[in-house]
């Protein structure tokens, strides 16, 4: 049972809600609500995954071999020389 039948795109969303503050997911759109909630659809506009306003803070598409933005050029803290850098939790 694969992921790609809940969406066929790949998604990162930053999120205080994981330990690693990253959540990755399959889904076919995004959208942020009106009151600013994050609700994640997958086909058939089937909600995937639903995170509360204020519980997180960027989404993007990402590679599904290694995670990175696929869109993105420069995200300092975030991107450099093609690597990730994450932050450091205590």
């Amino acid at each position: 049972m694969g992921t790609e039948k809940y969406g066929a795109y790949y998604w990162c969303i930053k999120t205080e809600l994981s330990e690693d503050g990253e959540i990755y997911l399959m889904a076919d759109e995004m959208e942020v609500t009106p009151t600013g909630a994050l609700v994640c659809r997958g086909k058939e506009r089937r909600p995937v995954l639903g995170i509360p306003a204020g519980k997180w803070s960027a989404y993007f598409a990402a590679s599904i071999r290694d995670g990175h933005a696929v869109a993105l050029e420069h995200w300092k803290g975030e991107l450099a020389e093609g690597f990730r850098l994450r932050e450091r939790r205590s």
